[in-house]
Parts: C-alpha cells; sequence; structure tokens
C-alpha cells in the first residue's frame, strides 16, 4: 500500500465517521420516552406484584418499540455500554439510578415515605432523559475524534 492509498483510506473512515456522527440524532421524543419508561419502573417498585409485572410487560415492549424508532430513525443501533466517552455516561447513569431506586425503596419500607417510590420514578425520569441526550452527544463527539464505533 502506497502513502496516498493509506491517506485515502484514512480520509475515507474519517468522512464515514463524521457521517454517522450526522446521522445519530434520536427524534426529540426518544430520550423523555425513555427517562419516563425507566423512572416508571423505579416508580412501580413499591406496588403491588401483578402491577409490577404487568408494567414490566409493558417497559419491554416499549423498549423493543424505542429500538425500533430509533433504528428506523437513524439507520444504526449502537450498545450503551460501548468503548468510549459513552461507556462513563451509561455507567454514571445505572449507578445513579439504582442508588435513586434503593435509596427510595429503603425511604418506603423503612421509614414509611410512601410518596418516595413516585418520587423516585419522577427523579430517575427527569435524570434519564438528560443523561440519554448526554450520551448521544458523547456518541457523536466519540465519532468527530476518530473514537470507536
Amino acid at each position: 500500500m502506497t502513502d496516498p492509498d493509506a491517506k485515502r483510506m484514512l480520509a475515507e473512515v474519517q468522512a464515514a465517521k463524521a457521517e454517522l456522527a450526522r446521522r445519530a440524532v434520536a427524534p426529540i421524543w426518544y430520550h423523555p420516552a425513555l427517562g419516563l419508561l425507566i423512572g416508571g419502573l423505579v416508580a412501580v417498585q413499591g406496588a403491588r406484584l401483578s402491577f409490577i409485572g404487568a408494567y414490566y410487560a409493558a417497559f419491554s415492549i416499549g423498549l423493543i418499540l424505542l429500538v425500533a424508532a430509533y433504528k428506523k430513525h437513524t439507520g444504526l443501533w449502537v450498545s450503551g455500554y460501548r468503548p468510549g466517552r459513552t461507556r462513563v455516561v451509561a455507567i454514571g447513569l445505572a449507578v445513579t439510578v439504582t442508588l435513586i431506586m434503593l435509596g427510595a425503596l429503603w425511604l418506603q419500607r423503612a421509614a414509611g415515605v410512601t410518596w418516595a417510590m413516585p418520587l423516585g420514578g419522577a427523579m430517575t425520569a427527569l435524570i434519564v432523559t438528560a443523561g440519554g441526550f448526554a450520551w448521544e452527544a458523547a456518541f457523536r463527539r466519540d465519532l468527530r475524534d476518530g473514537g470507536p464505533l
């Protein structure tokens, strides 16, 4: 391979990543919908078991529909835990949601705060929504900076 060929191929790879970064924008409603789904998952933990089971089914269907909508809109799907800046955002969100859920469960069960789970769900919905936009920005930045796909 000659030096000009290598430079041309590298330029093509960079152009492809720039195009992916341009396309990797979820519909404006995507992150709020994901936030509501995960916030609901937290909120229902204090409910009756039958209601939790029904929500898990609705949650699963909602996730499948969100993935399909994202793929249709962008033409791609990427793991949230992929290497790069996005992994930091995804792990941070997972830890935050877990801590909110555990804290709300403790408040409800040990301290008798009946509104702890709905409040935890609302907090989670807001944090996941903001975190979704942050994850998307990190992914696009990774692509533009030549990071991993």
